[in-house]
């Protein structure tokens, strides 16, 4: 499950494990009414792992450890030799063996989380509720201790109930997520279909990128901000020529001040094209890895004829993409040049010559980097 804070995630596994009585609506756990069920058949089917556990006495970390036992115990029982098997082979699981006889009450937060799972592990229940469980562990042992919870899911057969709010550990490791919104679910589903701007914008007031990360095969979720930037008195219209990655941070920047923003022609795939596509900029885009057509070019002339800025971006030429600077001589908008793509021409003469029949009309402002840009914005 993911959502924001406050919504009721945490409250809604209570309500499973039997800790929080419901109110409307049924709870059904194999099969049966869990209002039916006793607290000790429900301890058997479930283990609970929640966001923090504190204990006022000194028990020993194996002493925690084999309480994920005790649903099976009687009270007259004690632990047999099985049972300490079990619960050494959890600890080894979760690497906490080497705290087995410290005090569970002298451990960092991470090393507790860690002894918590083990202690669910323990039980061997059907069914393990997760509150937040990587969120006292540093970057190492969130990884372990996810791989361990799918390990658990794929090779016991454990049915694992998760909050998480890490998004990219909950696309990374979950087959199907619940997205809950002021107490509801809004989405429902594998990670692909629940993991979309138009979710996320429910949930966080704040903006985000999500992009495909090639190497995993999988979604990432990208944070950007959440407090704007000073907004501009006067927004422009500014026509951005690009490609490639040469002006992902400029338009994003110039987005969020309040600028409007088109670029073209970009190849589907680019980087400066996912970053227009995440902010719903209009962009003329092409094919990737293919030269621009004519019929593509004729789509820049409109965009540019509506700017009162023209950007060319820190963008290398080639004969692909020279064909984006046609008609800027014919503009009515101001033109602003990065220096820095005089130094990535792969045209053979073809970029100097189209500056030079654009300078024959029009003025070139040259500028050194994108701060300077803005410094001519603020004149």
């Amino acid at each position: 499950m993911i959502g924001s804070n406050e919504i009721g995630k945490s409250t809604l596994l209570k309500c499973l494990s039997g800790l929080l009585p419901t109110f409307g609506g049924k709870i059904i756990i194999e099969n049966q009414n869990n209002t039916g069920l006793k607290q000790r058949e429900r301890s058997r089917l479930i283990a609970v792992v929640p966001q923090s556990f504190n204990t006022d006495y000194d028990f020993s970390v194996e002493e925690i450890v084999l309480m994920g036992k005790n649903p099976y115990l009687g009270h007259q029982d004690k632990e047999s030799a099985k049972d300490y098997e079990i619960v050494e082979k959890a600890m080894k699981m979760t690497k906490t063996l080497q705290f087995k006889g410290h005090l569970f009450n002298e451990l960092s937060g991470g090393e507790k989380q860690r002894v918590i799972l083990a202690r669910a592990i323990a039980h061997e229940p059907d069914i393990l509720l997760l509150d937040e469980p990587t969120s006292a562990l540093d970057i190492h042992h969130q990884i372990e201790v996810m791989e361990l919870i799918k390990e658990l899911n794929t090779e016991k057969g454990m049915t694992i109930v998760a909050v998480l709010h890490d998004l990219n550990l909950a696309e990374h490791f979950c087959k199907r997520l619940i997205m809950i919104h002021e107490g509801r679910i809004v989405a429902d589903g594998i990670p692909a279909e629940v993991i979309v701007q138009k979710n996320l914008k429910k949930l966080y007031d704040m903006k985000m990128f999500i992009c495909n990360n090639w190497i995993f095969e999988k979604l990432e979720v990208i944070p950007v901000w959440v407090l704007k930037t000073q907004q501009a008195e006067k927004p422009l219209r500014i026509y951005v020529i690009c490609g490639g990655k040469s002006a992902s941070r400029i338009i994003e920047e110039l987005d969020n001040k309040g600028h409007q923003i088109t670029a073209g022609v970009l190849n589907k795939g680019s980087d400066d094209w996912f970053v227009c596509k995440s902010l719903n900029l209009e962009v003329v885009e092409e094919r990737p890895f293919t030269a621009i057509m004519s019929e593509k070019q004729k789509e820049n002339p409109a965009l540019m004829r509506d700017a009162d800025i023209i950007l060319i971006a820190d963008v290398p030429f080639g004969r692909a993409n020279i064909n984006n600077l046609m008609g800027l001589g014919m503009v009515e908008a101001d033109i602003y040049m990065h220096m820095g793509c005089l130094n990535r021409d792969f045209t053979d003469g073809l970029l100097e010559q189209y500056l030079k029949n654009i300078k024959a009309h029009k003025k070139i402002y040259e500028i050194g980097d994108y701060d300077e840009f803005f410094e001519f914005l603020k004149q």
